[in-house]
């Protein structure tokens, strides 16, 4: 579990499974759950994962998986789908065949929630880098400091992150890994 106070939105078309998955997911996260395509759509800017199912009324779950995908970084997605659909979603790092377990469906959204955690570790180094320092720092030794430290603090976060990481999560990432290749990857302090 990464944190009680991201959201998870559950867009499905069975209300029953989209109440099971919620009751699921409300001990750890806030979850906001809809069938319509249209209200997930709307929901899409308050939340840091999206479980879909393609089935959606109004919106097709291919549009909102598509407005999910345009996102970015720092959002990440699952597609549910039914055992007897074909598999559709070539570039959708994660698809969960319904129905699915609690422990898994859980697993899962812990995972894309590490990944979004990643994305945005990485923003804050990259702010870092280019100078973005706290606004609080009275000269520019403090201010070095302080990024310095905070760096260091990002730095040990980063690393902790990937030591979880498999071949999928940086797929995910980067989109550079082989399909299927098992991945080490070194931390960050490794490269340097």
């Amino acid at each position: 579990m990464i944190d009680a106070q991201r959201t998870v939105l559950v867009a499905a078309t069975d209300p029953d499974a989209v109440a099971e998955y919620r009751s699921w997911l409300t001990g750890a996260y806030r979850v906001e759950t809809t069938t319509d395509g249209t209200d997930a759509l709307a929901r899409l800017e308050a939340v840091d994962v999206a479980l879909i199912g393609r089935g959606l009324r109004t919106a097709d779950g291919t549009v909102v998986a598509r407005a999910v995908e345009r996102r970015g970084a720092g959002h990440a997605m699952a597609v549910l789908r039914g055992d007897d659909e074909p598999d559709r979603d070539r570039t959708v790092a994660v698809k969960l065949t319904e129905p699915v377990s609690n422990a898994t469906l859980c697993e899962t959204v812990d995972r894309l929630l590490c990944r979004v955690r990643y994305d945005e570790l990485i923003d804050e180094c990259a702010a870092l880098a280019a100078g973005d320092a706290p606004e609080n720092a009275e000269t520019d030794t403090d201010r070095d400091t302080l990024e310095g430290d905070r760096l260091e603090e990002l730095l040990g976060t980063v690393d902790a992150l990937l030591d979880g990481f498999d071949g999928e999560d940086f797929r995910a990432a980067f989109g550079t890994c082989t399909y299927g290749e098992s991945t080490r990857v070194e931390g960050v302090r490794e490269r340097s």
